[in-house]
């Protein structure tokens, strides 16, 4: 009896359809290099956005807190309850020092009392401002925003150069440009405390300081942020 042995043929992939999946798996890898891609790009750019926006807001707080207290003076406590509080022995009305804005609205100038001990014999100037700088040196400017720790009259300040005695920069101006800062009071009003009729009418501005800031980072000058606050001066201005 003959035995018949059945031989199966294999046969293996074309040509052509290897070459259309290593497409396919070209297209696929490529897809997902894209995304990859994109969203660690994204990441970075938040990351990025973040840390714009955490030193822009570093600065601002920092300004707001000085300026809270600018020209601060020991007699206002004496204005609660107390209708002769703008009078000094003499019967002449004291007068605090007001904020002094330039005329570009991008610097302030004000008294402070920067050891927070209440002795008006350490009052000193306090300010903050908006100056380009070439941190580079290759003629190309970034605006970085500088606060006054000089002493003395501050009266004038607002025109030393950047970098002058006594302003030092709260902003890097090597990562952040603060290509815009505006200062206004339009906020601020004032009210009659003293009428009597008799005595000189005495009457206080409260005074509210609206900072705005815009900043975009060095690099990468699209990631831009702004940021605004309203201060309420504490020591009202005795008029």
């Amino acid at each position: 009896m003959k035995t018949r042995s059945m031989i199966s043929k294999q046969t293996g992939a074309t040509l052509m359809e290897v070459m259309v999946a290593m497409s396919i798996s070209l297209v696929v890898t490529a897809s997902m290099i894209g995304m990859m891609a994109s969203s660690l790009a994204g990441t970075s750019r938040i990351v990025q956005m973040t840390k714009l926006s955490d030193d822009m807001r570093v600065a601002l707080q920092m300004m707001s807190r000085d300026v809270r207290r600018s020209s601060y003076n020991i007699n206002s406590m004496r204005c609660y309850a107390n209708d002769d509080c703008g009078m000094d022995g003499d019967g002449a009305l004291i007068v605090v020092g007001d904020i002094t804005i330039n005329g570009d609205n991008d610097c302030m100038v004000f008294l402070t009392d920067r050891e927070h001990d209440n002795y008006e014999s350490d009052i000193a100037a306090g300010g903050f401002r908006q100056v380009p700088v070439d941190p580079e040196g290759d003629g190309s400017t970034v605006g970085v925003i500088e606060m006054f720790t000089g002493t003395g009259d501050p009266a004038g300040i607002c025109d030393a150069a950047a970098g002058a005695d006594g302003w030092v920069e709260i902003t890097n101006p090597e990562n952040m440009d603060i290509f815009d800062f505006n200062i206004d009071t339009s906020l601020s009003y004032t009210q009659v405390i003293k009428d009597d009729g008799i005595n000189p009418t005495v009457s206080q501005r409260v005074r509210k300081v609206r900072m705005d800031m815009q900043g975009r980072l060095v690099l990468d000058p699209t990631i831009t942020r702004q940021m605004e606050d309203v201060i309420t001066v504490r020591n009202d201005l005795l008029l």
